[in-house]
């Protein structure tokens, strides 16, 4: 169990943070190819779980140099190394096309991980709000950024809800949140058996050549508990994000029921037919002698009459 006390995020005291610096603060830096790079950062991430021996502790980890008597995280067992293959899954609105597009980037990255606890409750769909708490490793063993508290992040950022790194987000994938939080009622909450991993992330899902505090083309290492998640409405038109995936493949990106360049799960009104999706999904009942407005559970949305098709994807019934 942990105990944290409730801190707000704010951008200055988070390296983790997009959108933290104005344009006009950041350097300028011309992208070096990302296989070449990539190469290179897996190269050292490799040399360096070879290299070093970790110790796991409930509130930190440390990095030693192997020595005699000592076994690498390479080949130690009680946290066995794992890895899975990556994609850059960033997205960002293009003005040139009027669509939104993922981030050119064609390499699969292989990223290890080790999974400390995989936690009690659930894991998180790769759009829901997750709250988190990290310590930021670099490959010399320093520590460049920490949040012990915790904060909510989202994916896109949206409200006050800021998007991390690709590489973070993605391998909350692997763990669960806690199973349960008890509000300790002196400001302090403590966390039952949430999901801890410590995952080693090359720098083309992390900041790539983003000008940081620690250098361009730099990979990290990231321990992260995942404490809870929350279902996301990112465009809030009453239907969650877990229901505008219309073909099934888990990608809400290529959702775009109008063609108007923007996912249905971003999209006010989703078929373009001028009603938002809100509007068209709304219906009206009496309870206790009252007309009460409501929204039609998703599995309840009607069709048209004679179709298939959810009213709110078929600009044809309104």
């Amino acid at each position: 169990m942990k105990r944290f006390f409730i801190s707000a995020v704010i951008c200055g005291s988070s390296l983790l943070l997009w959108n933290c610096k104005s344009d006009d603060e950041t350097a300028v830096v011309a992208d070096r190819d990302r296989l070449e790079v990539y190469n290179e950062d897996l190269s050292e991430i490799e040399t360096f779980l070879k290299e070093n021996s970790i110790k796991i502790n409930e509130e930190n980890i440390e990095f030693t140099a192997v020595e005699s008597g000592s076994v690498s995280i390479w080949d130690q067992s009680e946290y066995p190394l794992q890895s899975v293959q990556l994609q850059n899954d960033t997205y960002s609105y293009s003005n040139v096309t009027r669509k939104y597009e993922r981030i050119a980037d064609n390499v699969d990255y292989k990223v290890y991980y080790l999974i400390v606890n995989e936690g009690g409750g659930e894991t998180p769909m790769i759009h829901d709000n997750v709250f988190t708490s990290y310590t930021g490793y670099l490959l010399d063993k320093t520590s460049f950024d920490t949040n012990p508290f915790g904060f909510w992040s989202a994916y896109p950022a949206y409200s006050s809800y800021s998007e991390i790194i690709s590489g973070y987000r993605q391998i909350l994938q692997q763990v669960k949140t806690a199973s349960g939080i008890i509000d300790n009622g002196d400001g302090t909450y403590t966390h039952e058996n949430p999901g801890r991993v410590i995952v080693f992330i090359p720098s083309g899902l992390g900041y790539f050549s983003s000008p940081e505090t620690f250098g361009t083309y730099t990979p990290l290492i990231f321990d992260i508990t995942l404490i809870a998640s929350k279902e996301a409405d990112h465009d809030n038109d009453g239907i969650l994000d877990k229901y505008e995936d219309v073909n099934n493949n888990g990608n809400l990106w290529d959702d775009d029921t109008d063609g108007d360049g923007k996912p249905d799960f971003l999209d006010l009104d989703d078929d373009g037919d001028g009603y938002t999706t809100r509007e068209e999904i709304t219906y009206t009942t009496q309870e206790n002698g009252e007309t009460v407005t409501k929204l039609y559970p998703f599995d309840q949305i009607p069709t048209c009459e004679g179709g298939s098709v959810k009213k709110h994807l078929d600009k044809n019934c309104h």
